[in-house]
């Protein structure tokens, strides 16, 4: 028994050590991470901006790219890399353009705009996304995080595409298409239905109110345009109501 305590009393010493190490070279260096901006309806993993959502005068936008580090903040700015995936995008170099690479003193983080064109050579953003992914990497500064948040991708395009609260009034106005949201834009403003929805549920009165709203601009749109209504993407009238299928 004297035998066996004596080999485990420098065993627990040697873990000991090895978890001190392994502390140690985290806070040495810290790691790094890549996100998207909520306000800018980002994901997980990537985020899609249409400008379609603006007029023709707009020809370039930021869209924010959210660096955050786990680790020690530190009383100086400090410099960060990234590069491109190739096997994830299909811009190049002029199609966009980045802001400085650097976590502020004292922070946890830097939001880093991204100036995205609205022309992209070689691609029809009217149809295609335009694809932009970028990754961490490791500098003296700073180590690869997780790696399900060591890369980000920033796509865009110039059509319209599903706001993820269109559900909050599809069944009143009607399933999501080019035409429909483009009218609400056109003669609202509204690009998010999150009002409708304080709190996270809904508020139906005010959905309703938007329903009878919308049908009575589209039908003045209609009188002013006689024999030419406004069209859907399959060609025909447009319609706003409930339960409508197209």
């Amino acid at each position: 028994m004297k035998i066996l305590k004596y080999i485990l009393i420098p065993a627990a010493i040697v873990m000991l050590f090895a978890c001190e190490n392994e502390k140690n070279t985290f806070s040495d260096v810290p790691t790094i991470y890549l996100a998207g901006d909520p306000e800018q309806n980002a994901t997980v993993d990537s985020v899609l901006f249409s400008f379609k959502l603006f007029g023709p005068a707009v020809t370039n936008y930021d869209v924010n790219l959210v660096v955050k580090i786990a680790g020690q903040v530190s009383d100086k700015e400090r410099k960060f890399e990234l590069e491109i995936d190739p096997a994830k995008t299909n811009v190049t170099a002029e199609s966009y353009t980045i802001g400085t690479l650097v976590i502020p003193a004292n922070s946890y983080k830097a939001v880093i705009p991204v100036n995205v064109k609205r022309t992209v050579p070689g691609l029809n953003l009217l149809s295609v996304p335009a694809r932009l992914t970028f990754k961490v990497k490791p500098n003296e500064n700073f180590t690869v995080g997780a790696f399900e948040y060591s890369d980000y991708t920033i796509a865009w395009c110039d059509y319209l595409t599903k706001p993820t609260t269109w559900s909050i009034v599809e069944y009143y106005v009607g399933p999501f298409t080019q035409a429909r949201f483009k009218f609400i834009i056109d003669f609202t403003g509204m690009t998010s239905f999150s009002e409708f929805a304080p709190g996270g549920s809904t508020d139906y009165n005010m959905v309703l109110n938007f329903q009878a709203k919308l049908i009575k601009l589209l039908n003045q749109y209609n009188s002013e345009h006689p024999g030419a209504p406004y069209l859907n993407d399959n060609g025909q009238p447009l319609l706003f109501g409930t339960g409508l299928p197209f």
